[in-house]
């Protein structure tokens, strides 16, 4: 999770990641990585949520509190592929 480990680095102007900024992240490259395989159901899609974020449970309470950008976030919003998603996070 690439995604996740950028963003614990990031530093600068922005504010504190919330536990839902960091779930918000986690999610969205959780879509973007199962769309790419061509899976859009979103009952799979979610599931496999749940099961990073438990998986990933320690990650996403150290990206919490790590500066963060709105315009980081909207990026990630945005984001269509992981290429996209790592650019976001740079």
């Amino acid at each position: 999770m690439a995604v996740l480990a950028a963003t614990v680095l990031l530093a600068g102007c922005g504010h504190k990641a919330s536990d839902t900024d960091c779930a918000f992240i986690l999610d969205r490259n959780v879509e973007v990585q199962m769309k790419s395989m061509h899976i859009s159901d979103p009952v799979m899609i979610d599931k496999r949520k749940q099961e990073i974020q438990t998986e990933l449970k320690a990650q996403l309470q150290g990206c919490i509190g790590k500066r963060i950008t709105d315009g980081m976030l909207a990026c990630v919003a945005r984001a269509q592929t992981a290429e996209a998603m790592d650019e976001c996070m740079r």
